[in-house]
Protein backbone atom coordinates (compact mmCIF):
# COMPACT_ATOMS: atom_id res chain seq x y z
CA UNK A 1 0.00 0.00 0.00
CA UNK A 2 1.16 3.77 -0.59
CA UNK A 3 2.26 5.78 2.15
CA UNK A 4 0.47 9.10 2.28
CA UNK A 5 3.69 10.80 2.58
CA UNK A 6 5.22 8.99 -0.66
CA UNK A 7 6.00 12.44 -2.47
CA UNK A 8 4.54 12.44 -6.73
CA UNK A 9 7.26 14.50 -7.53
CA UNK A 10 11.07 14.59 -7.89
CA UNK A 11 13.58 15.80 -4.69
CA UNK A 12 14.61 18.67 -6.58
CA UNK A 13 11.03 19.77 -7.91
CA UNK A 14 9.69 18.86 -4.06
CA UNK A 15 12.04 21.60 -2.85
CA UNK A 16 10.77 24.74 -5.14
CA UNK A 17 10.19 27.53 -2.79
CA UNK A 18 7.89 29.65 -4.08
CA UNK A 19 4.37 28.94 -2.63
CA UNK A 20 1.03 28.07 -5.45
CA UNK A 21 -0.92 30.60 -3.63
CA UNK A 22 1.50 32.93 -5.76
CA UNK A 23 1.68 30.87 -8.72
CA UNK A 24 4.57 29.27 -8.25
CA UNK A 25 5.83 32.00 -9.49
CA UNK A 26 10.01 33.14 -9.15
CA UNK A 27 10.09 37.04 -6.94
CA UNK A 28 11.66 39.20 -9.49
CA UNK A 29 13.91 39.89 -6.39
CA UNK A 30 15.58 36.29 -6.89
CA UNK A 31 19.54 37.23 -7.60
CA UNK A 32 20.71 35.78 -10.86
CA UNK A 33 23.52 33.89 -8.82
CA UNK A 34 25.34 30.82 -10.12
CA UNK A 35 23.16 28.50 -7.68
CA UNK A 36 19.90 29.83 -8.57
CA UNK A 37 20.72 29.16 -12.32
CA UNK A 38 21.96 25.55 -11.53
CA UNK A 39 18.31 24.90 -9.24
CA UNK A 40 16.23 26.50 -12.46
CA UNK A 41 18.36 24.36 -14.85
CA UNK A 42 17.67 21.07 -12.27
CA UNK A 43 13.69 22.03 -12.16
CA UNK A 44 13.60 22.22 -16.15
CA UNK A 45 15.30 19.01 -16.27
CA UNK A 46 13.37 17.31 -13.89
CA UNK A 47 10.17 18.75 -14.89
CA UNK A 48 10.84 18.14 -18.65
CA UNK A 49 8.73 14.80 -19.74
CA UNK A 50 10.23 11.81 -21.46
CA UNK A 51 7.99 11.95 -24.39
CA UNK A 52 5.53 13.98 -26.05
CA UNK A 53 2.45 14.12 -24.37
CA UNK A 54 -0.79 13.51 -26.00
CA UNK A 55 -2.22 16.86 -25.17
CA UNK A 56 -0.64 19.96 -24.37
CA UNK A 57 0.04 21.18 -20.60
CA UNK A 58 -0.90 23.20 -18.34
CA UNK A 59 -4.26 24.30 -20.09
CA UNK A 60 -4.59 27.67 -20.85
CA UNK A 61 -5.29 30.04 -18.35
CA UNK A 62 -8.60 31.42 -18.67
CA UNK A 63 -9.78 34.97 -18.55
CA UNK A 64 -13.02 37.19 -17.36
CA UNK A 65 -13.24 38.35 -21.20
CA UNK A 66 -13.75 34.58 -22.19
CA UNK A 67 -15.93 32.86 -19.40
CA UNK A 68 -18.70 34.73 -17.38
CA UNK A 69 -20.26 33.71 -13.74
CA UNK A 70 -19.50 30.39 -12.95
CA UNK A 71 -18.79 29.06 -16.40
CA UNK A 72 -15.24 28.76 -15.60
CA UNK A 73 -13.18 25.51 -17.11
CA UNK A 74 -14.22 22.78 -13.99
CA UNK A 75 -10.02 22.26 -13.93
CA UNK A 76 -9.70 25.59 -12.12
CA UNK A 77 -12.14 24.13 -9.21
CA UNK A 78 -9.49 21.54 -9.29
CA UNK A 79 -6.97 23.74 -8.60
CA UNK A 80 -8.24 25.69 -5.91
CA UNK A 81 -9.01 22.38 -4.11
CA UNK A 82 -5.20 21.37 -4.84
CA UNK A 83 -3.42 24.73 -3.66
CA UNK A 84 -5.82 24.55 -0.12
CA UNK A 85 -4.20 20.57 -0.06
CA UNK A 86 -0.82 21.24 -1.08
CA UNK A 87 0.48 25.27 -1.03
CA UNK A 88 3.93 23.60 -1.82
CA UNK A 89 5.74 21.34 -3.96
CA UNK A 90 7.03 19.47 -1.04
CA UNK A 91 3.32 18.97 -0.31
CA UNK A 92 2.55 16.86 -3.24
CA UNK A 93 2.01 13.52 -1.31
CA UNK A 94 -0.15 10.54 -2.46
CA UNK A 95 -1.99 11.30 0.65
CA UNK A 96 -3.27 14.71 0.48
CA UNK A 97 -3.35 14.12 -3.87
CA UNK A 98 -6.22 11.40 -2.02
CA UNK A 99 -7.65 13.83 0.06
CA UNK A 100 -8.18 16.59 -2.89
CA UNK A 101 -9.42 13.66 -5.05
CA UNK A 102 -11.99 12.59 -2.43
CA UNK A 103 -12.92 16.24 -1.98
CA UNK A 104 -13.39 17.06 -5.89
CA UNK A 105 -15.09 13.09 -6.10
CA UNK A 106 -18.40 14.48 -2.92
CA UNK A 107 -18.13 17.61 -5.39
CA UNK A 108 -19.40 15.05 -8.05
CA UNK A 109 -16.33 15.90 -10.22
CA UNK A 110 -15.16 13.08 -12.44
CA UNK A 111 -12.09 12.00 -10.81
CA UNK A 112 -10.71 9.57 -13.89
CA UNK A 113 -6.91 9.33 -13.80
CA UNK A 114 -6.72 11.88 -10.98
CA UNK A 115 -3.27 11.69 -9.61
CA UNK A 116 -1.52 11.50 -13.38
CA UNK A 117 -3.54 14.09 -14.41
CA UNK A 118 -2.85 16.77 -11.93
CA UNK A 119 0.85 15.94 -10.92
CA UNK A 120 1.69 16.65 -14.54
CA UNK A 121 -0.52 19.90 -14.68
CA UNK A 122 1.66 20.64 -11.01
CA UNK A 123 4.90 19.98 -12.60
CA UNK A 124 3.82 21.77 -16.16
CA UNK A 125 2.93 25.05 -14.00
CA UNK A 126 6.29 25.07 -12.27
CA UNK A 127 7.92 24.54 -15.42
CA UNK A 128 6.02 27.17 -16.95
CA UNK A 129 7.29 29.62 -14.03
CA UNK A 130 11.03 28.24 -14.33
CA UNK A 131 11.52 29.11 -17.42
CA UNK A 132 9.71 32.62 -17.33
CA UNK A 133 12.13 33.81 -14.91
CA UNK A 134 14.80 32.20 -17.07
CA UNK A 135 13.70 34.32 -20.22
CA UNK A 136 12.45 37.00 -18.93
CA UNK A 137 14.25 37.80 -15.39
CA UNK A 138 17.79 36.85 -15.97
CA UNK A 139 20.01 39.19 -17.85
CA UNK A 140 23.44 37.22 -17.48
CA UNK A 141 22.31 35.17 -21.17
CA UNK A 142 25.79 33.65 -20.79
CA UNK A 143 24.52 31.76 -17.67
CA UNK A 144 21.47 30.39 -20.16
CA UNK A 145 23.74 29.48 -22.96
CA UNK A 146 22.71 26.62 -24.29
CA UNK A 147 21.00 24.88 -21.47
CA UNK A 148 18.14 26.72 -21.26
CA UNK A 149 17.39 27.15 -25.28
CA UNK A 150 18.26 23.35 -25.24
CA UNK A 151 15.71 22.36 -22.84
CA UNK A 152 12.86 25.24 -24.16
CA UNK A 153 13.09 23.87 -27.33
CA UNK A 154 12.73 20.28 -25.87
CA UNK A 155 9.91 21.24 -23.58
CA UNK A 156 7.78 23.16 -27.12
CA UNK A 157 8.36 19.57 -29.37
CA UNK A 158 7.06 17.50 -26.12
CA UNK A 159 4.02 20.16 -25.99
CA UNK A 160 4.39 21.13 -22.00
CA UNK A 161 4.86 24.36 -21.20
CA UNK A 162 5.40 25.22 -24.73
CA UNK A 163 3.95 29.51 -24.60
CA UNK A 164 6.52 30.14 -21.70
CA UNK A 165 9.45 27.98 -23.74
CA UNK A 166 8.80 29.83 -26.82
CA UNK A 167 8.98 33.34 -24.94
CA UNK A 168 12.07 32.35 -23.13
CA UNK A 169 14.02 31.97 -26.37
CA UNK A 170 11.66 35.10 -27.97
CA UNK A 171 13.38 36.77 -24.76
CA UNK A 172 17.41 35.81 -25.52
CA UNK A 173 16.89 36.11 -29.21
CA UNK A 174 20.17 38.03 -28.85
CA UNK A 175 21.75 34.39 -28.49
CA UNK A 176 22.32 32.69 -31.48
CA UNK A 177 21.05 29.56 -30.53
CA UNK A 178 17.94 30.83 -29.39
CA UNK A 179 17.33 31.90 -33.12
CA UNK A 180 18.14 28.78 -33.93
CA UNK A 181 16.22 26.93 -31.83
CA UNK A 182 13.16 29.04 -32.91
CA UNK A 183 13.98 28.31 -36.56
CA UNK A 184 13.92 24.47 -36.27
CA UNK A 185 10.73 25.02 -34.36
CA UNK A 186 9.12 26.71 -37.00
CA UNK A 187 9.06 23.76 -39.59
CA UNK A 188 8.31 21.50 -36.54
CA UNK A 189 5.03 19.51 -37.56
CA UNK A 190 2.34 19.38 -34.93
CA UNK A 191 2.17 22.66 -33.18
CA UNK A 192 -0.85 24.38 -32.24
CA UNK A 193 -1.30 27.15 -34.11
CA UNK A 194 -1.29 29.59 -31.32
CA UNK A 195 2.16 28.92 -30.52
CA UNK A 196 3.78 28.69 -34.45
CA UNK A 197 2.26 31.82 -34.48
CA UNK A 198 4.63 33.34 -31.47
CA UNK A 199 7.35 31.44 -33.36
CA UNK A 200 7.30 33.15 -36.74
CA UNK A 201 6.85 36.37 -34.74
CA UNK A 202 9.58 35.80 -32.88
CA UNK A 203 11.78 35.31 -36.00
CA UNK A 204 10.16 38.48 -37.70
CA UNK A 205 11.64 40.31 -34.69
CA UNK A 206 15.26 42.15 -35.23
CA UNK A 207 17.88 39.93 -33.33
CA UNK A 208 19.68 42.01 -30.79
CA UNK A 209 16.93 43.54 -28.75
CA UNK A 210 14.32 40.95 -25.93
CA UNK A 211 11.33 40.50 -27.00
CA UNK A 212 8.10 41.35 -24.80
CA UNK A 213 5.26 39.21 -24.51
CA UNK A 214 1.70 40.83 -25.51
CA UNK A 215 -0.31 42.28 -22.74
CA UNK A 216 -3.05 40.30 -20.98
CA UNK A 217 -6.30 41.29 -22.36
Amino acid sequence: MISDETPLLPDVVRAYPFSWGSGFVWPPETEEREESLAYARAVLEACLPRAVLASPEPPQEPTVWDHEGDEYPEWTGIRAVLRGHMPYARHATAGRMAGAKAECARQGIDTTGFEEIWTRRIVAWIAEQTLSWCGLMVDDEKGLTPWLMDLAESYVRRRMAAEKAVWALRHTEAVPESRAALMRLATYEGLPDEIRAQITDGLRSRPGRRSSPPPRP
